[in-house]
C-alpha cells in the first residue's frame, strides 16, 4: 500500500494493514441495500433488505483507505511543558500539524483513478466531500475510510449508514439561543434513541470493522448509527 517497502513495520502490522484494507467475498452478508436516505439532506443511506436480529452482523465497514497515525497527537505530548510548547508552536495551526500527523494508505483493490489526493481526502473538492467524512477509528494507530463511490460489494456497505440526529448537532449554528453544551446533550440523547446499529471492530486484533444491529431491524428500515459529538463539533 506504500510506494516503497517500510522495513520498520512488524509482520503483525503488515498483516493488519492488509486485512483492514481488503474487501473479501462474503455473500452471506448481502442483506442490505443503498438508497435515498429518509434524513433530509443526507444523500444516500443504508437499508435492511431482510429482517435482521439484534446482535447480528449487518455488513462490513470497508477500509478502502487507512488513516495511519505516524506521531503522537498534541494532547499526548506529556514531555512538553504546555506553556513552552504553545510558545514554540504559536504560529502553527492544528491543520498544519495534522497534515504531518497522518498518512493515507490505499487498499490494493482500489483502482488508481479512484485514489484521491491527500488534499481531497482531508478537505474534499468541488465534487466530493472529504473522505474523512467516512472514517471509523479502529485503534490509536489506524482508522478505516470507506470510499463513497465504491458500492459494488454489498458485504461492505457500512459507510452508507447515516446518523439519525446529525441535524440536531448542527442546529446551534442557526439558533443563537441554543448553547453548545445543550445542543450536544440533545444530540447524544436523540442519536442514541434512533440508532439501531453500531460500528464495531473485531476483537481478534481488530482486523475488520463490522456494523452490528443493536436492536431488531425490519426489512426496509434505514440503518442508523451514532457518529458521536466529536464528529459534528469538527464540522459545525
Amino acid at each position: 500500500m506504500r510506494d516503497s517497502i517500510d522495513t520498520t513495520l512488524t509482520t503483525d502490522q503488515m498483516i493488519k494493514e492488509v486485512l483492514l484494507s481488503s474487501r473479501f467475498h462474503m455473500p452471506f452478508l448481502h442483506q442490505t441495500k443503498v438508497g435515498p436516505s429518509t434524513i433530509k439532506g443526507a444523500g444516500r443511506g443504508l437499508f435492511a433488505a431482510v429482517d435482521i436480529n439484534e446482535g447480528e452482523i449487518i455488513t462490513c465497514y470497508p477500509g478502502d483507505a487507512l488513516l495511519y497515525e505516524m506521531m503522537s497527537s498534541p494532547s499526548s505530548l506529556d514531555e512538553y511543558d504546555d506553556e513552552e510548547y504553545d510558545e514554540d508552536h504559536e504560529d502553527e495551526s492544528d491543520d498544519e500539524y495534522e497534515d504531518h500527523n497522518e498518512m493515507v494508505l490505499w487498499g490494493t483493490h482500489v483502482p488508481d483513478n479512484d485514489r484521491w489526493e491527500d488534499d481531497t481526502v482531508f478537505d474534499g473538492s468541488e465534487t466530493n466531500p472529504p473522505l474523512i467524512d467516512y472514517v471509523v477509528s479502529v485503534d490509536d494507530q489506524y482508522s478505516v475510510m470507506g470510499h463513497p463511490a465504491l458500492d459494488g460489494n454489498p458485504a461492505y456497505y457500512g459507510h452508507y449508514a447515516n446518523d439519525g440526529a446529525g441535524h440536531i448537532a448542527l442546529e446551534s449554528d442557526n439558533n443563537n439561543n441554543i448553547g453548545v453544551e445543550e445542543n450536544v446533550a440533545a444530540y447524544v440523547r436523540k442519536s442514541l434513541e434512533v440508532a439501531n446499529a453500531i460500528h464495531h471492530s473485531f476483537e481478534f486484533r481488530g482486523l475488520h470493522v463490522v456494523t452490528v444491529a443493536t436492536r431488531d431491524i425490519q426489512a426496509g428500515d434505514e440503518i442508523l448509527v451514532t457518529y458521536g459529538p466529536d464528529y459534528w463539533l469538527m464540522w459545525s
